[in-house]
């Protein structure tokens, strides 16, 4: 019963500067009370009223004694009260959130117009070239779907951003690079936006709460969790019919990796190959199966399958769906510099850009454009509905991010002039907004705990790079904490919190490996590799781990995992390389560095091993077995070497010189011997 001095843990409520969640209803507030929880206002008043309303009931039915009078079950009241509150709630945060959408959405459309007309005064698309090289604190690119046809607001749509230093610009899009290098440079305390560009689901957040959604395609996020009704989910959420197609996304991969563009009839089928991943000894017959095929060059005849292992391979704990966006038709240039009328692509458009500070307070960034390309893909776009199967349409949608591969175009200026003026006021902001710190991340995603996890964790390997190692593990470790691992029967179940603990602990081993910490690193890789099986990351550094003790055979293993598990990922392909010379396998040595610099030319430490591996080669050969290419031999192991020295000149040092000396000048059957050379490499991935 209640009395006159009964008290509850919350009638006195503590207001505090730093923001939480109302313990009711899940809105932000600053009121703390005395049992150490929010509550909102809202939620704070109906439980007052509830309160009272329940003491004046009891105190009747203390009055009236055993006279049989019914009363309202107090803590039914209170639980009515208390949801009806908290869909109050709710409902007044929709349409606050609505109302601030409108309103930049209008700020917006206003900033664009004003773009127009001064990129339609100056006549000039990208700035002109000034007397002194500038500073920038980011320079990107941004690709995206652009279709003239449509209404202004629909024309563009931009898919994802990006790191201008970690991205190739082929053919058409060569100049690019040549142009920030002749009139920028990178300022030494650049923008902390790594976090929002590396993700795709922060980078999709990020323009909606900008009010910039019209910018992106519809998009939705997932645990990688299969479920039996997910596809009928993905389908109701993002409002497509049995005939349609979605895209498919990894948040935290490039070069087209895990992007699946799927019809919406395939799509549970689709799903269970991604997200069921194999286990134990199932996983030990996969590994038996794939490895003795991994490094061949042709691609696995099934489309899937390569995408089936960037899935199960990956340490973000979600994955996303988007709509799917097309653009004009783009004709494929000849060499002669005409259009091939008869053959038309579904392009991306890639546009380039650096930001530079401007405010007096260093808050505000000025873009400046560098210019832009069609991407085209394989295969060309039909002319009427869907192309007929999921590789068909995946091949006429998503480009090719082999070198051999890639088809590109120009852009008329009409159509970056127009792209120009979409973007212009939208980047800025989009920058602005995630140059976020620990303080944002950590009040993040409060209904995703494991993605907070994920991203905190990302933010403290972009500290690593300060050199803060302690703060960056002390952020790891705050990161394990936001994860609880359900009691599950399977072990995909788990999959999502397995993946972002795996990433945690191969996380923490970089930082143990860069203190030189070596058997702690070595211990936290094992960690990872048993949390996630699957985990092409932590297989490679549980290898790097081993070749640091010059334990060659067993690191072998360990890398031919990580390249089956990530096909695209070069280090594991380039650490095989140094393996297989100290190993005296030279052949095999040859053969994986052509394929990593197959399916990656810019690798100048394959180039290297590749070199040094034709020399010992013929080296070793006997004058009756030198071999009858030997000539061919030396031409392409020089060439190797000349490639990487450019590339890396300051691991050049004397003993290359007298390598790549004795390899052009002396007599194939008597090249005198040569110590073997580590140019050794971490992919330590953030």
């Amino acid at each position: 019963m209640w009395s006159d001095a009964a008290r509850d843990p919350r009638d006195s409520v503590v207001p505090t500067t730093m923001p939480g969640f109302c313990t009711e209803c899940g809105v932000r507030c600053l009121q703390k009370a005395d049992d150490g929880n929010f509550y909102c206002d809202t939620c704070w008043r109906a439980w007052v009223q509830a309160s009272e309303k329940e003491r004046g009931e009891w105190a009747a039915l203390n009055r009236a004694g055993a006279t049989g009078i019914k009363v309202v079950a107090p803590a039914q009241d209170f639980a009515a009260s208390r949801e009806k509150a908290k869909l109050e709630a709710e409902q007044r945060q929709k349409l606050q959130e609505q109302h601030k959408y409108d309103a930049k959405e209008k700020e917006y459309l206003k900033a664009k117009e004003r773009t127009m007309l001064q990129l339609q005064v100056s006549r000039e698309l990208e700035p002109r070239q000034s007397a002194e090289i500038l500073p920038v604190v980011f320079w990107g690119i941004c690709d995206l779907k652009y279709d003239p046809r449509l209404p202004e607001q629909d024309r563009v749509k931009v898919l994802e951003l990006g790191d201008g230093r970690a991205s190739r610009f082929s053919h058409d899009g060569a100049f690019i690079k040549e142009r920030f290098e002749e009139r920028y440079r990178m300022d030494p305390t650049p923008i902390r936006c790594q976090v929002m560009v590396d993700n795709k689901r922060f980078t999709h957040d990020t323009f909606v709460q900008c009010g910039l959604a019209r910018l992106r395609p519809r998009q939705m996020s997932y645990p990688r969790r299969y479920e039996k009704d997910l596809a009928a989910r993905i389908a109701s959420d993002l409002g497509v019919a049995h005939g349609d197609a979605v895209v498919l996304k990894l948040l935290n991969r490039a070069r087209g990796a895990g992007v699946i563009v799927c019809p919406v009839v395939d799509l549970d089928s689709v799903l269970q190959r991604l997200l069921i991943a194999p286990v134990r000894k199932d996983l030990d017959a996969w590994f038996a199966r794939r490895i003795p095929h991994c490094l061949e060059k042709d691609p696995p005849a099934d489309f899937l399958a390569e995408h089936q292992v960037h899935f199960w391979s990956n340490e973000c704990p979600v994955f996303v769906v988007e709509q799917v966006c097309h653009s004009m038709p783009v004709p494929l240039p000849s060499e002669s510099g005409a259009d091939v009328a008869d053959q038309v692509f579904d392009g991306t458009m890639r546009v380039a850009y650096a930001l530079r500070r401007v405010s007096p307070d260093l808050t505000k960034l000025e873009l400046h454009w560098l210019g832009g390309y069609w991407k085209l893909p394989p295969v060309a776009a039909k002319t009427e509905g869907l192309n007929d199967g999921l590789e068909d349409l995946h091949t006429s949608l998503v480009s090719s991010f082999n070198t051999e591969e890639k088809r590109t175009a120009p852009v008329a200026k009409e159509h970056l002039l127009d792209v120009y003026a979409a973007l212009g006021p939208a980047l800025p902001e989009i920058y602005e907004k995630g140059n976020v710190g620990l303080k944002d991340l950590t009040f993040s995603y409060p209904q995703d705990l494991n993605f907070r996890a994920y991203v905190m964790t990302r933010y403290a390997a972009t500290i690593r790079l300060t050199g803060d190692l302690g703060k960056s593990c002390h952020v790891m470790e705050q990161a394990k904490r936001q994860v609880k691992m359900p009691v599950v029967q399977q072990m995909a179940d788990s999959w999502p919190e397995r993946s972002v603990l795996s990433y945690i602990d191969r996380a923490l081993g970089v930082n143990s490996a860069l203190r030189g910490d070596w058997k702690k690193a070595s211990t936290l890789f094992l960690d990872a590799v048993v949390r996630l099986p699957t985990n092409a990351s932590a297989h490679y550094l549980r290898g790097v781990a081993l070749v640091e003790e010059r334990k060659w055979h067993e690191a072998v293993d360990d890398f031919l995992k990580s390249v089956v598990l990530d096909p695209d990922f070069r280090s594991p392909l380039m650490a095989l390389g140094e393996c297989w010379v100290n190993l005296g396998e030279f052949p095999k040595a040859i053969d994986v560095c052509l394929l990593c610099l197959f399916r990656q030319p810019d690798a100048p430490i394959a180039q290297f091993h590749m070199g040094q591996a034709l020399y010992q080669q013929l080296q070793t050969s006997t004058p009756t077995s030198v071999p009858s290419d030997a000539e061919s031999m030396r031409a392409r192991g020089c060439r190797a070497l000349r490639i990487a020295r450019t590339s890396l000149p300051d691991r050049w040092n004397a003993a290359e010189d007298v390598l790549l000396r004795c390899f052009e000048t002396e007599p194939l059957a008597s090249l005198p011997p040569q110590p073997i050379l580590s140019w050794r490499t971490y992919g330590w991935r953030p």
